[in-house]
C-alpha cells in the first residue's frame, strides 16, 4: 500500500515534490480526509469552491449540466482527480458540476488559504498549478479550432473535449433527440439517423435519453 508521501507526490498538483517539500507539507496544512457512500454528493453544482479536493481513492461521477440547453455530459474519474482547483479565484468561483460517489469513495481536501501558502513555499507548485490552469484555459481554443465543422458529432466534441479530462472514462451525453437537434441545429430525424450509423461504427453505444462514449479518444478523432 502506498505511503502518504508517495500518495501524494503521485496528485497532479505535487508532482516533482520531494520528500521534504511533503514533510513540510504535512506538517503546516490541516487536511481533512472525507469518506463517502455509493451514490453521496461530494460537492454541488453551484456550491462555493473554498476547499481544493483531491480523490485518493474509489472513483466519481462528475455530471456537467448545460442547463439553457437541456443536456449533461458525464464523466468518471479516480484517484488524482483534482475538484475545484480551477474555482479557486476569479469572478465565478462556484462548481460547474455535481460529483457524486462510485462505490466507497474517500477525498482529501485543505483549504484556500493554506493553498496559497503552499504556493508561496515552493515554486515547483507554482509550475503546477499554472499547468494545470492553462491546460484548461486553452481547451476551449483548441476545441473550436479543431471542431468548427457543421455536423453533430463536431458539436458534440466540443462538449467532450471542453468539459471532460482525458483520463476519464465512462463518458455520456444525457439528452433527447430534441435537445440535441436544438443544440446541433438539426433536426431529430437527423439526429436520430447520426447515432444509428454512430453506433454501427462502434463509437458509441445509446439508450433512451443517453449516448455513452465508448472511447473518447477515438470519438475525438474526426
Amino acid at each position: 500500500m502506498a505511503s502518504m508521501y508517495e500518495m501524494l507526490m503521485d496528485l497532479p498538483l505535487f508532482k516533482g515534490v520531494g520528500k521534504d517539500q511533503i514533510s513540510y507539507f504535512l506538517e503546516k496544512t490541516n487536511i481533512d480526509f472525507l469518506n463517502y457512500s455509493d451514490s453521496a454528493t461530494v460537492v454541488d453544482c453551484g456550491d462555493p469552491v473554498k476547499m481544493i479536493k483531491f480523490v485518493i481513492s474509489g472513483r466519481v461521477r462528475i455530471i456537467h449540466p448545460l442547463d439553457s440547453a437541456s443536456i449533461s455530459v458525464e464523466e468518471i474519474a479516480g484517484f488524482g482527480r483534482v475538484l475545484g482547483a480551477e474555482r479557486l479565484f476569479g469572478i465565478t468561483t462556484g462548481y460547474p458540476y455535481r460529483v457524486e460517489a462510485l462505490g466507497k469513495t474517500s477525498v482529501m481536501e485543505f483549504s484556500k488559504e493554506q493553498y496559497v501558502n503552499l504556493l508561496h513555499s515552493d515554486r515547483i507548485y507554482i509550475l503546477n498549478f499554472f499547468n494545470y490552469l492553462s491546460l484548461r484555459a486553452q481547451r476551449p481554443v483548441e476545441a473550436m479550432m479543431h471542431y468548427s465543422h457543421d455536423d453533430i458529432r463536431s458539436r458534440l466534441c466540443v462538449l467532450i473535449s471542453m468539459l471532460t479530462d482525458p483520463g476519464s472514462a465512462g463518458l455520456a451525453i444525457n439528452a433527447t433527440d430534441e435537445a440535441l437537434a436544438g443544440y446541433c441545429g438539426k433536426t431529430r430525424e437527423e439526429v436520430s439517423a447520426w447515432k444509428g450509423a454512430a453506433q454501427e461504427a462502434g463509437l458509441i453505444t445509446v439508450s433512451e435519453g443517453c449516448i455513452r462514449i465508448r472511447s473518447r479518444m477515438e470519438f475525438l478523432d474526426v
